[in-house]
């Protein structure tokens, strides 16, 4: 799929959770007004995706496949629905991601 996504974008509870994580350890770390601008960045990412789902290969070592896209220090995990973009996770580069995502739904 390559064209516009136009039904937005859905996050799962996993991503939902990564995404308060993110902020929380943001607010503690730096400031929340840092937290927040991160947040907008990766929001701004989630709407480029939107426009351009393609841009991420599918990866088929994945079961199901998934896409895999850099945002900040982060990787958005998504797949694409029919007319929407479905953020699976959120997570740090320097996380397990592999193993995280095996677990994946």
């Amino acid at each position: 799929m390559t064209g516009e996504l136009t039904g937005g974008v859905r996050l799962s509870p996993k991503a939902e959770a990564d995404l308060e994580d993110i902020w929380r350890f943001g607010a503690a770390e730096w400031s929340p007004a840092r937290a927040d601008q991160y947040l907008d960045g990766l929001l701004a990412v989630f709407d480029l995706l939107l426009v351009m789902p393609g841009i991420a290969r599918e990866r088929t070592e994945f079961t199901p496949p998934v896409r895999i896209h850099p945002a900040g220090s982060h990787l958005v995990i998504y797949r694409t629905g029919t007319d929407h973009l479905h953020i699976l996770r959120v997570l740090g580069g320097r996380q397990d991601w592999l193993r995280l995502l095996e677990a994946i739904e």
